[in-house]
C-alpha cells in the first residue's frame, strides 16, 4: 500500500469522514474504504490490514479481525485473491458497490442547508468545504465584498484561484485596501471583473474533481436560509466540463481588479 492512498484518507473531506465514522459495520465500512481507495487512486485491491490502515488514517478505528470476519461473510460482493506473500486480497464488485454507494453521499451528490439563523456557523461549514479544495479553483460570484475574502480565505494557499465577479455595492475605498492588503498575504488568488457583468447570474465553484453551487454569494452566506450543492465530477462530468469552458471564456475577457 502506497503513502500516497494514506494520504488520500488523510485528506478526505469532513462529510466523508463523518459517513465513514456512522458506519457501525464492519463490512460496510470493508466496501466503503474499498470504494474510496478505487476512485480516489485507481487501487483496486486492498488486505484487510490496508483496509484498517485506510480507515485510521481517516479517522476511524476498526480491528483487523472484525474486518476479515466481515468480508468472509461477503459472498459474492467482492472478489478475493492471494498475494505472494499469501495475504488475501479483496476487490469490491458491483453488487457491493451498489450497497456502499448511496451510504457515502448519495453516489456523487451532497446538500448542504445553510441556516440564515446561525450565520456564524453557516461561514464556519462553507469554510470547511473550501478547506478542502484542491488545484484550480474557479470561482464566479456575480457580487463580491470585503466578507469575500473572508470566505477566500479558508481555501489552500497550494490552490490557484481565479475569482471571477460583475460588482460591488460596497464602499470603493474601503474594499479597495482590504483587497490590496489581501492580494499580498494571498498572490495565488487572482480576481477579474466579467466584461458583461449581466450574463453573471449563477454562483459556483469549480474543480476538477467537484462543482459547488452556492444559493448566494460568499459575502452573504448565511443572511438568509440557502442551500450549497455539491456535484462530484462522476455524476456530472459532462455539466462540469460545460461549465468550465464557459468560465474560461468569460475569464479571458475579464478585466484585473
Amino acid at each position: 500500500m502506497t503513502s500516497s492512498l494514506l494520504q488520500e484518507f488523510r485528506d478526505l473531506d469532513r462529510h466523508t469522514k463523518d459517513l465513514l465514522a456512522d458506519l457501525e459495520s464492519p463490512l460496510k465500512l470493508s466496501f466503503a474504504t474499498l470504494s474510496i481507495a478505487h476512485d480516489k487512486c485507481n487501487v483496486e485491491r486492498l488486505s484487510a490490514e490496508h483496509i484498517v490502515a485506510c480507515l485510521e488514517a481517516s479517522g476511524v478505528a476498526v480491528r483487523r479481525n472484525s474486518i476479515s470476519r466481515a468480508l468472509a461473510r461477503a459472498s459474492d460482493r467482492v472478489s478475493v485473491s492471494t498475494a505472494l506473500d499469501g495475504e488475501r486480497l479483496y476487490r469490491l464488485m458491483t453488487k457491493g458497490q451498489r450497497e456502499i454507494a448511496p451510504l457515502l453521499g448519495g453516489g456523487g451528490l451532497t446538500v448542504l442547508r445553510v441556516d440564515g439563523q446561525t450565520p456564524r456557523t453557516a461561514r464556519s461549514r462553507i469554510g470547511e468545504l473550501l478547506g478542502e479544495l484542491k488545484g484550480l479553483v474557479r470561482i464566479c460570484d456575480p457580487y463580491y465584498g470585503l466578507r469575500t475574502l473572508d470566505c477566500l480565505d479558508h481555501i489552500p494557499k497550494t490552490c490557484s484561484v481565479r475569482f471571477l465577479t460583475g460588482r460591488t455595492n460596497e464602499s470603493g475605498h474601503k474594499l479597495k485596501g482590504g483587497l490590496k492588503d489581501f492580494k499580498k498575504e494571498r498572490p495565488n488568488i487572482e480576481f477579474r471583473l466579467a466584461k458583461a457583468p449581466s450574463e453573471l447570474h449563477d454562483r459556483y465553484v469549480l474543480t476538477s474533481a467537484q462543482l459547488l453551487l452556492v444559493g448566494h454569494g460568499l459575502k452573504d452566506i448565511g443572511g438568509k436560509e440557502s442551500f450549497v450543492i455539491r456535484i462530484d465530477h462522476r455524476l456530472a462530468t459532462g455539466l462540469i466540463n460545460q461549465t468550465r469552458v464557459a468560465f474560461d471564456e468569460r475569464w479571458k475577457q475579464g478585466s484585473l481588479i
